[in-house]
């Protein structure tokens, strides 16, 4: 390894930590995924996100004590003067009351001091003690998302403000509340109770925002001041100043913190205590935090040992000397872009010992025949364009997703505290009077790159004992620069159709708009749901057909349909429109670049079943059904002398449904090529297939789909719009005519009860402890999951295959096909239109022969020039 330095506060004070636990716990319980759970069922997301909070509290600023507050209930003092304040919260969810419990565990086992008391919030509890703990000679941070606490800001007192979720958190400073508020801390009652508090529910005055209000603070300095100058006001201003005088002053005496609480509580006293391993390792493990153990014994053990920074020595070799140098004895090397100005400068290189910082052309070229290892190394292929790396041997960000799918954090930071102990800086350089003055980014980069080359070997092991390395090496690896080419290369948008169709729609839209206020009798915000609420149940009193979770009225489009009035056809369409309007041409506009494509990026690391998503913006997701929809793909145009070649695997998922069922009867429909859904359809109704209607066809497709997706007999009924016993009658009529397809499903679940996760034909497990759950709902949703994922997943890893196998034989023939975009089961790609038969012949071959399977694989390829016309 290389050298480690040591990193300390090296203060005089000591420091005491204040959380705000609700705050904490509550931010952690949503920012992390609910499949966050043991394998006994039990839920974790919010005491996992909160311990690991916690140590990193331990890791970063070493504190000299700890404490925690909570809150007792929603009672309080503020509630007893203004009983609407937080009133409009929901209650907590128990998935998330279940974990409290289990965070005073972890409390109680690290003997953290945690306190509460009735009729105050934590917030007070923080601010008394920290009043107490300055007086007494302490550094304070509070940790906690409640911006109220910057009020307790000064020279001894610091809060850990966490923005989102628990990882995004900035230091918050007096200058930075002045930065950012242009006020004092001092300050921040008054000037938050003009603002005004939507969280609290405690509204402020109309008109008055962050700037505004800070104006009025600077010059007046007090509440009372303000309102004893009114007449100083613009009329506007004086007149809701005026009228919102009772509530701002109430809201300062609601905003403003208790800080002399009876806590009966000596300071000096809340110093962390030393606890037993014997009592916290098992709870640890009773949890599965396996890693966070190994973290906690990184910052705790006997000796309490403090952060330790990772360090190389980075050179820079503008000749490339020492690169050749380090490449004769690595078998495989981490690399790191270098930036300057957001371009790429060149490459950091690291053994994991030392590391080199090399000018672009210099790195590619003596790049070019080694093993690298790079970490969410996709967006640095995509910007190098058509170059690539011919051994691309590690993906640390991808290698972790594949090892947990679920995680959704795959930062390097985060796997190197995990893996190798060691923490990610950006350290200072001694020299800057190099070549090249990248200034700190030639050593963080080399630090980086250092990370993962230690990290390779690591993560390379891992795959092997969970058997995925061979899916990792064959399927995601090599589709990275496939992935980075497609979001290269971009796909074409005819933007002047996109504008002249964004104007007709507003023009549509104001028109829907007109009708409905004339049928309401009165105008209102179409995107209030409160306002549409009392319009359709309270002014024109249409029945309530369904509640929402807070009790009130729904609005959604189910009841929209269902209520048989003028007014809902009109507010359904003009739903549709808008988010057309919004969603797509407005959406679409702004991401257009200079080339005239659009540039979206696919995701490898996000569904936990391996298919891939798209972003910036979401092309996974174009519409088609309507002739509104249409009109949006009528927008992506092929390059000129070029067509699009779309092609598409048909019903791939019950293709691979019957090959892992054998079922003899669904194996000779597709073996036959016969149509699967009228085939179905004959079997469940007991007709030839000559007298299959369309409704049968209709019902059957549906069931065919709803079993993979683990549907019951009341969601088909509900989509069918038929009775529960009937839709059960078609489910047990399907089962008997298809026997093995029922075994294979239930043998599915089964299995993945008795080892813990699915897998996919090509390897890639799905971990589902909520089959373990004692929450029978839980379980049920855990059940369909383990109906869908080997199908749904092993269709993913099947179509990635192809992508890649695409790829290779483009390359190989020297064809100007490029793959653009991938569309779940599939794919377009814009080809030279005299080259479009043999692209067609092509495609179809390498798609249709990526796998055998017991039934064959059936792409219809459709060519067009713009992607409407490929699906008309």
């Amino acid at each position: 390894m290389p050298e480690i330095h040591e990193d300390s506060l090296n203060q005089d004070k000591p420091t005491l930590a204040l959380i705000d636990g609700n705050s904490i716990a509550y931010r952690a319980f949503f920012a992390l995924p609910e499949e966050l759970a043991t394998t006994s069922g039990q839920q974790t997301n919010a005491v996992f996100g909160f311990t690991r909070m916690l140590i990193r509290l331990l890791t970063d600023h070493d504190p000299d004590g700890v404490v925690v507050a909570w809150d007792v209930s929603r009672r309080s003092f503020r509630t007893d003067e203004y009983p609407e304040y937080k009133a409009q919260r929901s209650s907590a969810p128990d998935a998330f009351r279940s974990q409290l419990p289990l965070i005073d565990e972890v409390l109680d086992a690290l003997r953290i001091t945690q306190l509460r008391q009735e009729g105050f919030e934590a917030d007070d509890i923080i601010a008394t003690l920290c009043r107490d703990a300055v007086k007494g000679g302490w550094k304070v941070l509070v940790v906690t998302g409640d911006r109220d606490a910057f009020q307790l800001v000064d020279d001894d007192v610091t809060v850990v403000y966490t923005r989102r979720g628990i990882s995004d958190v900035v230091m918050a400073t007096a200058e930075w509340i002045e930065d950012k508020y242009a006020i004092k801390p001092v300050d921040y009652v008054p000037y938050a109770a003009l603002r005004g508090d939507n969280s609290d529910n405690l509204p402020g005055v109309t008109g008055v925002g962050e700037k505004r209000a800070a104006q009025l603070i600077i010059k007046y300095g007090t509440l009372d001041e303000i309102f004893a100058h009114l007449d100083e006001q613009t009329p506007k201003l004086r007149e809701n100043l005026a009228l919102a005088r009772e509530q701002v002053l109430l809201n300062e005496r609601l905003m403003t913190l208790v800080d002399d609480m009876d806590l009966d509580l000596d300071v000096d006293s809340l110093h962390l205590r030393e606890w037993d391993p014997d009592v916290v390792e098992p709870l640890f493990d009773s949890l599965e935090f396996h890693s966070m153990w190994e973290d906690l014994l990184a910052v705790t053990d006997a000796a309490q040992r403090e952060v330790t920074i990772m360090d190389v020595e980075t050179f820079i070799d503008t000749r490339g000397v020492r690169l050749s140098e380090l490449l004769t004895t690595a078998e495989t090397v981490g690399i790191e872009p270098v930036l300057s100005d957001d371009e790429i400068w060149g490459f950091a290189v690291s053994d994991g010992e030392i590391a080199v910082a090399v000018p672009l052309e210099i790195a590619l070229t003596g790049l070019a025949d080694a093993a690298v290892a790079g970490h969410d190394i996709k967006e640095t292929l995509r910007r190098l364009g058509s170059i690539s790396f011919k051994k691309l041997a590690m993906d640390t960000a991808l290698a972790s997703y594949v090892i947990n799918p679920t995680s959704r954090e795959y930062e390097l930071e985060g796997m190197a505290e995990k893996y190798l102990a060691v923490e990610l800086v950006s350290p200072d350089r001694e020299d800057d009077n190099t070549l090249f003055d990248m200034g700190p980014d030639t050593d963080t980069a080399g630090n980086r790159a250092a990370v993962v080359a230690h990290l390779s070997g690591v993560l390379r092991e891992e795959l092997a004992n969970r058997s995925e390395l061979e899916l990792f090496e064959e399927l995601e690896l090599p589709l990275i620069p496939v992935l980075a080419q497609m979001e290269y290369w971009g796909i074409g948008i005819d933007v002047e159709y996109l504008e002249d169709l964004g104007e007709d729609l507003r023009q549509r839209l104001t028109e829907l708009r007109n009708q409905i206020f004339e049928t309401a009798g009165m105008e209102f915000n179409l995107n209030s749901t409160d306002q549409l609420r009392e319009v359709l149940f309270g002014k024109l009193e249409l029945p309530v057909t369904k509640k929402t979770s807070t009790g009130r009225p729904s609005t959604d489009a189910s009841v929209l349909e269902k209520l048989e009035h003028p007014i809902t056809e009109d507010l359904l369409r003009y739903r549709e429109l808008e988010k057309l309007r919004s969603t797509y041409v407005e959406g679409y506009l702004p991401l257009v670049a200079d080339d005239g494509r659009i540039h979206t990026r696919f995701n490898q690391m996000t569904a936990a079943t391996g298919r891939l998503s798209s972003d910036r913006p979401n092309l996974q997701n174009i519409p088609i059904r309507s002739e509104e929809g249409r009109t949006i793909r009528r927008a992506f145009i092929a390059d000129e002398g070029h067509l699009f070649l779309v092609a598409d695997y048909s019903q791939i998922e019950l293709r691979i449904l019957a090959h892992l069922s054998r079922d003899p009867d669904l194996v000779e429909i597709f073996r036959s090529d016969g149509d699967v859904h009228t085939s179905t359809a004959s079997r469940v109704w007991g007709v030839p297939e000559s007298e299959v209607t369309g409704e049968m066809r209709r019902r059957s497709k549906m069931i065919n789909f709803g079993l993979l997706y683990g549907m019951e007999a009341y969601g088909l009924a509900s989509r069918l719009g038929i009775t529960r016993d009937e839709a059960q009658e078609h489910m047990d009529t399907y089962f008997e005519q298809f026997p093995s397809v029922s075994d294979f499903l239930a043998g599915v679940v089964d299995e993945a009860r008795r080892s813990g996760y699915t897998t996919t034909m090509f390897g890639r497990r799905r971990y589902l402890p909520e089959l373990k759950s004692d929450n029978f709902r839980i379980r049920q949703m855990g059940e369909r999951m383990a109906l869908n994922a080997p199908v749904q997943g092993s269709a993913a890893d099947i179509i990635k295959k192809a992508m890649i196998d695409l790829d290779h034989r483009v390359h190989e023939t020297g064809s100007g096909a490029r793959q653009l975009l991938q569309i779940h089961d599939e794919l377009v790609l814009e080809v030279p239109e005299s080259e479009i038969e043999d692209a067609k012949s092509l495609t179809v071959s390498t798609m249709e022969g990526v796998i055998e399977l017991e039934v064959p694989l059936k792409v219809e390829p459709l060519i067009a020039s713009n992607l409407a016309k490929a699906k008309e």
